[in-house]
């Protein structure tokens, strides 16, 4: 091998890059790509990922980089992660001795066009060169290079049908992963989690934040969208107003919440809601009075109620005003689901209404409500 002349590089002979921490397998790939490619190929190599975007910064223009996953200091996932920011242009290839789905899958969610393993006899090089050969056969499209921030999808997609590209946009954020197929200007397919179609662009395109990349088109497995790009982003745009609209409302509502409950608590003479969701009024009557440690108490039934869904009594227990409780039932149902979707403190299960030793107890369910109100009774206990 040593002994077989390395063609010289022709001009305009694609520069591919190999980045690995073995000196040795790197010596061996630089002679053999160098002689399978005939002097197509300018082969420059790497042992560390530093390296490797020096040479980048140095050299400017590269064609393809063959990065190994296992590299120490910083891997193989993490310098694809820098490379989409830095070089988005630059194709990039996975080539690893230690091959499982974990690293295939993470590999090609961080833009690697293949994942594949080294060659470990004369075929796999053979196979492995015209795989590469594939990827590189086609110069990255002339235009200018950068990297975008703070840009919304909305922009990205209407550069692409403006310029009647074909490409799919990679959308991805910490939660999950999606893609937008277009084809010759035409937004022909979305697809996230379980959504397609017009559902899942409508989704991708409500993302408040995260990460795209463009990448060469390839055939959806289906074709899910036919409607004009125009009025999709239009459509998107309008949706993703409404749905913050409604957010806004829903967390405008909260305080509205709280001023109702107070004006309706006060006429129930409680003085103080303790719920799971810890919402304090101001006090409503006078607070019974502290006992010295030498007396203590038990609770006494003031008042029970118990009404249907429908706001029917269907029980009620020395009740003074069962239609002051059943408006508040109908409050409760309202607003605490609301609360619970607002405020991401969990289900809502009741209200606990509380003032010196007087307690009442609101339990709400689909099919009916429950009220009960004791109060403390002091019992005193004789001390000799």
């Amino acid at each position: 091998m040593s002994d077989t002349p390395k063609p010289t590089a022709h001009a305009g002979a694609r520069r591919v890059l190999f980045v690995d921490d073995d000196k040795r397998f790197l010596e061996t790939v630089r002679e053999l790509m160098s002689v399978l490619s005939d002097g197509q190929w300018e082969v420059l190599t790497a042992e560390s990922a530093s390296r490797a975007f020096t040479m980048l910064q140095e050299q400017k223009t590269v064609d393809l980089a063959v990065i190994d996953v296992q590299m120490g200091v910083m891997d193989g996932i993490q310098m694809l992660s820098l490379l989409n920011r830095g070089y988005p242009n630059v194709q990039k290839v996975v080539l690893t001795g230690f091959a499982n789905e974990k690293y295939r899958a993470a590999c090609l969610s961080n833009g690697a066009e293949l994942y594949l393993e080294k060659p470990t006899d004369p075929n796999g090089w053979q196979s492995l060169y015209g795989v590469l050969c594939e990827l590189v056969k086609h110069r990255p499209e002339e235009g200018f290079r950068g990297v975008l921030r703070r840009v919304s999808l909305q922009d990205v997609l209407q550069m692409e049908c403006l310029s009647r590209n074909s490409s799919v946009l990679e959308v991805s954020n910490v939660s999950l992963a999606g893609k937008i197929f277009i084809e010759t200007g035409q937004i022909i397919h979305a697809q996230v989690a379980n959504l397609t179609g017009e559902d899942a662009l409508n989704h991708l395109l409500a993302l408040s934040g995260g990460q795209f990349n463009l990448k060469l088109f390839t055939e959806p497995t289906s074709r899910t969208i036919s409607g004009q790009w125009e009025f999709l982003l239009m459509e998107a745009a309008r949706k993703s107003d409404e749905g913050k609209m409604a957010r806004d409302a829903a967390a405008s509502s909260v305080t509205s919440a709280a001023d109702d409950a107070a004006r309706i608590l006060e006429t129930a003479q409680p003085s103080a809601i303790t719920s799971p969701k810890s919402i304090a009024f101001a006090p409503a009557y006078e607070p019974v009075p502290v006992l010295p440690p030498s007396v203590a108490s038990r609770p006494k039934v003031d008042e029970m109620l118990i009404c249907s869904a429908q706001g029917e009594v269907l029980y009620e227990w020395q009740c003074l005003n069962p239609n002051m409780w059943v408006s508040f039932f109908e409050f409760v149902s309202q607003r605490g689901p609301r609360l619970s979707q607002t405020l991401p403190l969990g289900e809502f299960s009741r209200i606990e209404i509380e003032s010196g030793g007087a307690r009442a107890v609101v339990a709400i369910t689909n099919s009916q409500g429950v009220m009960v109100k004791t109060r403390r009774e002091a019992l005193i206990q004789v001390i000799k």
